[in-house]
């Protein structure tokens, strides 16, 4: 198993243990994931049907964490502390309303880079969508727009 492979595995074990998932059902999720990054050159995120409901906005960022962690750019083209915010808004359903819209990329970087990072968030949130969220959750975050931060932590002391 490579470090990578090894962090999302600890990472997507933790943030599914947070979100509500059972331990069994977590390994299940996160052995499904190991099998899809073995064999697939683009990983994809277990599909949402397979995902708890998300209660909290801390639910959704974790969910769009794991999104992001299985669609960052190759290692080899990585920047390390590469920021992109984006401003997101959901309907009550979970899907995304119009186009996410870029805030913030880090400003550093050159405009491949940029534009590679850019189109890694969008299929991290492509493969998220619609976030299963619940009634309650989908009635508070309809119409309000919410900023988040992608972030690669790849490479970076520390981690």
């Amino acid at each position: 198993m490579t470090a990578a492979a090894a962090r999302c595995l600890a990472f997507a074990t933790v943030a599914a243990v947070g979100i509500g998932w059972s331990a069994a059902s977590a390994g299940d999720a996160v052995r499904d994931d190991l099998q899809r990054v073995q064999d697939a050159p683009a990983p994809k995120p277990a599909p949402t049907k397979r995902m708890p409901q998300l209660n909290t906005l801390r639910d959704v960022g974790l969910a769009l964490e794991i999104c992001w962690e299985a669609n960052e750019p190759p290692l080899a083209q990585a920047r390390p502390g590469m920021n992109v915010t984006v401003m997101l808004t959901f309907n009550k359903k979970g899907e995304i309303l119009g186009e996410p819209r870029f805030t913030f990329v880090t400003p550093e970087a050159s405009q491949e880079t940029r534009a590679l990072y850019e189109q890694a968030v969008v299929a991290a949130i492509n493969a998220c969508t619609p976030l299963p969220i619940t009634e309650a959750l989908g009635n508070a975050l309809a119409g309000t727009p919410k900023v988040m931060p992608f972030i690669d932590r790849r490479n970076q002391k520390g981690i």
